[in-house]
C-alpha cells in the first residue's frame, strides 16, 4: 500500500480577510531522512500554494485542506489503497473528526440560535473526503524552537515559514 504524508499550513491577514493556504505531498519514505539533511528549497520546489479572499482563520484552514485533500484524490485515482496522515498545527482540523457525530446529530446547527453553524459545509466537505480517503489526521504544534526538531516538524516549519513569506508579499 503506498503511504503518504500531507502538510498543510495557512496564513491570514485578518483585517483584510486575506490568506494563503499551502500543502507539501511527500511519500511517506520522505520521513524516513534525517532532519539535518532536510533543504528548505526541497520543501519550497514541492509545496503548493493557493490565495483565498474573504476568509477567516478557522474557514482558511479549512478550505487549505480541502484544496489539499481535493488535488490529492484527483492525483491518486486508480493508484489502488493510499494511506495518508494530514499534519496540521490547526486546533480546528485536529478536532474536526472527533466532532463530526455531534455536527451531524444536530445537522450542523447552532444549538442556541437554530441556524447552521459557520463553515458548516465546508466541514461536511471534509468528512466527505475522510469517508473517501479515510485518512489520519496528526495535530502539530506550531512554532517549536529549530533545536527541537524532529523530520516531521522539520518540514513542517519550513511550510509554514514559506506560507507566511508567502502572504507578506502578496500584502505587498
Amino acid at each position: 500500500m503506498n503511504s503518504f504524508s500531507l502538510f498543510t499550513d495557512a496564513s491570514l491577514n485578518p483585517r483584510r480577510k486575506l490568506g494563503v493556504g499551502a500543502y507539501l505531498l511527500v511519500p511517506s519514505s520522505f520521513m524516513e531522512i534525517s532532519p539535518n539533511r532536510i533543504e528548505r528549497s526541497a520543501i519550497n520546489e514541492r509545496l503548493v500554494a493557493r490565495r483565498f479572499e474573504d476568509t477567516s482563520s478557522t474557514k482558511l484552514e479549512v478550505q487549505t485542506v480541502l484544496y489539499a485533500l481535493e488535488d490529492f484524490q484527483n492525483q491518486s485515482k486508480g493508484a489502488g489503497p493510499v494511506r495518508l496522515q494530514v499534519y496540521s498545527d490547526s486546533q480546528c482540523i485536529a478536532a474536526l473528526l472527533g466532532r463530526r457525530q455531534g455536527l451531524e446529530v444536530n445537522r450542523f446547527m447552532s444549538k442556541g440560535k437554530n441556524r447552521q453553524i459557520t463553515n458548516a459545509s465546508l466541514y461536511q466537505k471534509f468528512y466527505e473526503f475522510h469517508d473517501e480517503l479515510g485518512f489520519e489526521v496528526i495535530k502539530m504544534a506550531g512554532h517549536t524552537q529549530s533545536c527541537s526538531h524532529d523530520t516531521v516538524q522539520r518540514i513542517f516549519s519550513c511550510v509554514d515559514r514559506e506560507v507566511r513569506l508567502l502572504l507578506k508579499s502578496w500584502m505587498g
